[in-house]
């Protein structure tokens, strides 16, 4: 660890965005740069993290798994979820762990709800009983608004069964995410993901910076 550094508390982070917004290629940079600065960033995603929910990831995801009502969706995500919290993210943040999540509880209210049709009410009931009510202490938002450039990143890949839905369905996704950017400005950052790889990347560690030392970590030098 680098002179200067202390382990703080543990920090919870989650990368969300629409399919194809990039949060794979940030949040491997970003645990790159706390790694260089002696952090131990642990990184997961959702759904999956752990052996049962990379099954039910493989029900949710794949192309020949049984279609399913949105509801039946939902139920399916927040048991994932539980196991997640409970085995993944609560134990590493009691050990001062940084957690970078690619997707948590925001993208059931954008995809099942806002997108899906399943009242927001209902949704945030049980992921609070899924999750025990753990938020996370920032969440960036990756935010494309040029539909060009979904569409050259999703020709060089095969869509799962959720990134196979319209686009219609994918417009509510991307609106959700700004609506809820609005009614959660103190954890939600919206972040312009059609700028280079780069600038994007310094976005990011900016926001980074800023929650370590809310968290009472000793002030980290902003790198772009």
């Amino acid at each position: 660890m680098h002179e200067g550094m202390n382990q703080g508390p543990g920090v919870f982070i989650s990368f969300e965005g629409c399919d194809g917004s990039g949060k794979s290629t940030q949040i491997a940079r970003l645990a790159d740069k706390l790694e260089s600065l002696g952090m131990r960033p642990l990184v997961t995603r959702e759904p999956g993290g752990t052996p049962f929910g990379e099954k039910v990831r493989d029900l949710l995801l794949g192309l020949e798994s049984p279609n399913r009502t949105i509801l039946s969706e939902l139920f399916l995500y927040a048991a994932a979820r539980s196991e997640f919290v409970a085995k993944v993210v609560r134990p590493a943040l009691s050990l001062g762990r940084i957690v970078l999540t690619e997707r948590y509880t925001d993208s059931t209210l954008v995809y099942q709800g806002y997108a899906g049709g399943v009242s927001l009410q209902t949704i945030e009931m049980i992921n609070a009983v899924a999750t025990g009510d753990l938020e996370p202490d920032l969440t960036l938002v990756f935010d494309i608004n040029n539909p060009h450039i979904l569409e050259e990143r999703f020709a060089r890949k095969v869509k799962d069964k959720i990134e196979s839905r319209s686009g219609e369905y994918h417009e509510k996704v991307r609106e959700g995410y700004r609506e809820l950017a609005r009614r959660f400005s103190h954890r939600i950052v919206v972040i312009d993901a059609c700028q280079c790889l780069s600038k994007v990347e310094s976005a990011v560690w900016e926001q980074m910076v800023g929650t370590l030392a809310k968290k009472g970590y000793d002030s980290i030098k902003k790198r772009n």
